[in-house]
């Protein structure tokens, strides 16, 4: 694991960078890359220390969200406290570093989302309405918070996204100091309406150009100063286009899984139709599409472009049968295989009695293969994973810390090998907290119960024909169950929920999927090591060790 970097060479990149940086204006005419603003969260800080742990607990759009509502408090036992190292301050309120940025989410979003077509608008905005959690663009502003400083282009950065800016009609101000909303082309090319944007889109204010011509002195103040908040505009902007993409999915999955309701109100299809539903979910991946754009940043478009196949392609896995056929085993040479293998065969298994454990050997005959559990694991990163670990390495390299950037700037060497460090840092994090989050949802399907009839319920994964970690584990332990043929028909026999609920509970399925929420869990936190301390890196640890606490 690479060394932590300490809080005094974040200082001596900054000193030196300023220095570095002047030169660099009076010896090349072109600026960095320009970079983006803003975000929401709808409930009032005075109930912060509640409210992290619900919205880690109700991320929305994972397979088993609408299952995890209704578990209860018994996921405790299984993973007990954390374990993860603190520092000697304790963050109990992560919301409370960006809750500027959270606080205009929604309706930042909503401006973005604006059409001239009146049903168009409001499907797309439909689901902003409600109170979201929006756990994904406190992630993204977190990590910004934490990374950030560290790059030695960060002086120029804050120098382009701290001038005076100016004021729409309503007296608001407006972000577009950093070319956020900034069309590419022409609007007469672009003929895209948003009667939202009107007065912001590709009207700079007379007297402010885009050269970012503050010294690199008067930006370390700036940045130090009260109305600062150490997040750049293109990471707030991130941080709405990580929520608009997920949302997109959300629309999109309602319809997959015919889900009458979201969040406790009638879902998309219900009040607006599939049709409706399925186009809304288009326009807001349209849209984010032109916000990434802007963005101005060849590596974060790359990133971002990347997880919306990746949702697809997760979607699409899961729609196909759980049962690995010999076309499918290739997926098992991923970077996911050597869970079956080393994790599920050695770490999960101690403990287990040897008549129970089943060899490698025997997997093939009698139990799940390697693909099995590749197969559902792979279709966890694209599902969940993906946009979160994609999206933190993204607020890095807006942050200055993308290998373009570096290279462009001629810094090579150790500088380039940190920056490389932060952007796999951040990557790791969000990766393996994404993993981790969904293994506990699937977890947590499972071991909900029902306290007026004493027995298990939950099963909505089984409903829709998953086979998720516990029940994979589950398969291994008891292979002459019946579980391979329950498996190819998706659960959908007479009795085939309730007897696969009855068997998961007699296993160790549930603490084994715990283990290995654990390990994710730990990993994230690893992650974090080759960060200085702040607040922020502390916002994100709490985070990661909320995901192995949920109780519902």
């Amino acid at each position: 694991m690479p060394p932590r970097i300490p809080p005094s060479a974040v200082g001596l990149a900054r000193s030196s960078a300023r220095s570095s940086a002047v030169r660099s204006r009076t010896q090349r005419h072109h600026h960095q890359p320009q970079l983006s603003r803003q975000s929401t969260w709808a409930a009032a800080v005075d109930q912060a220390k509640n409210l992290v742990q619900d919205q880690i607990r109700h991320m929305p759009g994972s397979s088993s969200s609408s299952s995890a509502s209704s578990a209860s408090s018994s996921g405790s036992p299984l993973f007990g406290s954390p374990s993860g190292p603190t520092s000697g301050q304790i963050i109990t309120d992560p919301i409370s570093l960006v809750s500027s940025e959270l606080s205009s989410l929604r309706s930042n979003v909503s401006s973005l989302l604006g059409s001239g077509h009146p049903s168009l608008d409001t499907i797309a905005k439909y689901y902003f309405q409600a109170e979201g959690k929006h756990v994904r663009p406190l992630i993204v502003l977190l990590m910004s918070k934490a990374t950030n400083g560290i790059s030695p282009l960060w002086p120029e950065l804050v120098a382009h996204a701290e001038r005076t800016r100016p004021k729409d009609d309503a007296g608001k101000a407006i972000e577009r100091d950093m070319g956020i909303n900034e069309p590419l082309s022409p609007d007469a090319v672009l003929n895209d309406f948003n009667p939202h944007m009107e007065s912001i889109e590709g009207s700079l204010k007379p007297g402010f150009s885009s050269s970012g011509a503050m010294s690199a002195a008067d930006a370390t103040a700036l940045g130090a100063s009260a109305d600062f908040s150490g997040i750049l505009p293109t990471q707030r902007r991130l941080a709405e286009i990580t929520e608009m993409i997920h949302v997109a999915s959300l629309l999109h999955d309602d319809v997959i899984d015919a889900s009458p309701l979201r969040r406790g109100a009638p879902s998309a299809p219900s009040a607006f139709g599939n049709k409706l539903s399925i186009l809304g979910g288009d326009f807001l991946l349209g849209r984010a599409s032109v916000a990434l754009a802007r963005l101005r940043d060849n590596e974060v478009v790359e990133l971002l472009a990347t997880v919306i196949a990746n949702l697809v392609e997760g979607e699409v896995m899961q729609l196909k049968s759980q049962a690995a056929s010999e076309g499918q085993e290739a997926h098992a040479k991923s970077d996911h295989a050597s869970f079956w293998e080393s994790e599920g065969l050695s770490a999960h298994n101690q403990g287990l009695d040897k008549a129970q454990a089943v060899g490698p050997s025997e997997m093939p005959k009698l139990g799940p293969t390697p693909a099995h559990f590749s197969l559902y694991l792979q279709k966890t990163y694209l599902k969940t994973a993906a946009l979160i670990g994609k999206s933190t390495r993204a607020s890095t390299i807006l942050g200055g810390c993308g290998a373009e950037a570096i290279a462009r700037a001629g810094l090579g060497g150790d500088v380039a090998e940190r920056m490389r460090q932060v952007r796999d840092a951040a990557y790791g994090y969000g990766r393996n907290l994404g993993i981790a989050f969904q293994l506990v949802d699937d977890l947590l399907d499972f071991e909900a119960t029902s306290a007026a009839f004493g027995k298990p319920s939950g099963g909505a994964d089984l409903r829709l024909g998953l086979a998720t970690a516990p029940v994979l584990y589950t398969w291994q332990e008891m292979p002459n169950e019946g579980i391979a043929e329950m498996v190819a028909r998706r659960f959908e026999g007479e009795g085939d929920v309730e007897k696969m609920l009855n068997l998961v509970s007699k296993s160790r399925g549930l603490e084994r999927t715990a283990a290995l929420a654990k390990d994710h869990a730990r990993r994230a936190r690893e992650a974090l090591d080759v960060l200085p301390d702040s607040d922020a890196r502390q916002a994100l640890l709490k985070l990661n060790d909320q995901v192995i606490k949920r109780v519902r």
